[in-house]
């Protein structure tokens, strides 16, 4: 028995240093860790499943809450269980200073709780120089914990900032991809050239801080202005409307905005699987024509569409996984209309 309890440090040493590792990746942006993928993923689908049961989209808007605090917890226990093993596995190496005798396992893992904490009570001291060394670092990794766990939240509050800006500003420019064009090309300053400035350098910044944390895409708002998984298949369906179906020179800088659209479904696909969506339906070009808009000929439009059939796709799951119904993205051409 003695001998097994001696070889706990081994596990105890392991769940410190993966503890310590995948908040230190977490919080220098190099995209989520083995431990937090392992903690993401089934908390996330546990919010995804709370909100289909519930039938309400708006559940989803928890899980920025429910999967920092869960994270935070998780690493905070399992470092303290960490500590606790290696203290625990060589008897004697705490003491309870008032009486002197071994400390009990639950009298280590109080010990090692106000260790990782910094609060240094003292009432259960180490018995030598090699555990009271250990106790310095057990504090020391705490702190670490501590300050990984501002650098993993900070980032996270200026992306979900950045999001809501960018979403907020395509809902005021139109509540659909067809207005999104038409009131660009007619009262935007520049027209669609201006309306492409002003969200180029917006989205090279949210496409470089999902390629660096793709967890943020797991994040979802309550309100569809503030929605990036709203706001981002809108502007993708626009953007094939301006270079697919009207009769112009596409504006400078299309191509990339178009790209950087495309890299932000592909970094959604890295992290989450949303439900089985289908192309959507090809989008309605009446609301352009009677703005006066010129046009492609259909079966041009529809042939530049089926090039682009993979993002929209991506698109379609992208706004299904936000709950967000294809007809608050875009309107549908439907027979009849």
């Amino acid at each position: 028995m003695d001998t097994v309890r001696q070889l706990l440090w081994l596990p105890g040493a392991a769940l410190v240093l993966a503890v310590l590792l995948d908040a230190l990746l977490s919080g220098l942006q190099a995209g989520e860790g083995t431990l937090s993928r392992w903690i993401h993923r089934p908390v996330y689908a546990a919010v995804q499943w709370l909100a289909r049961v519930t039938r309400r989209r708006s559940v989803l808007a928890w899980s920025t809450l429910a999967l920092i605090s869960v994270t935070l917890n998780i690493w905070t226990a399992l470092l303290w269980l960490g500590w606790g093993l290696v203290f625990w596995a060589w008897p004697g190496a705490l003491e309870v200073a008032k009486t002197g005798q071994p400390a009990s396992f639950g009298e280590v893992m109080y010990f090692v709780g106000y260790s990782i904490s910094t609060l240094g009570l003292g009432d259960i001291i180490a018995t030598d120089t090699l555990w009271r060394v250990l106790t310095d670092v057990t504090a020391i990794s705490g702190f670490f914990l501590l300050t990984f766990a501002i650098t993993f939240i900070v980032p996270v509050s200026q992306a979900r900032s950045a999001r809501r800006q960018f979403a907020l500003l395509l809902y005021r420019a139109g509540p659909d991809a067809q207005t999104l064009v038409v009131d660009a090309a007619r009262g935007y300053p520049d027209g669609l050239q201006g309306l492409l400035d002003d969200l180029h350098t917006q989205l090279n910044t949210l496409d470089a801080q999902h390629l660096s944390t793709p967890n943020l895409h797991r994040f979802h708002e309550h309100e569809q202005r503030q929605a990036l998984d709203a706001a981002l298949p809108k502007l993708g369906e626009a953007l094939l409307i301006i270079g697919g179906a009207l009769d112009m020179d596409p504006p400078r800088g299309l191509r990339r905005s178009l790209d950087s659209v495309d890299s932000l479904t592909r970094s959604y696909g890295r992290v989450h699987s949303g439900p089985d969506a289908s192309v959507p339906p090809p989008p309605d070009l009446r609301p352009l024509a009677e703005a006066g808009l010129s046009l492609r000929p259909a079966a041009e439009f529809a042939a530049y569409l089926q090039d682009h059939h993979t993002l929209r796709r991506r698109l379609h799951d992208m706004a299904q996984s936000g709950g967000w119904r294809w007809d608050e993205v875009a309107q549908i051409e439907t027979s009849g209309r």
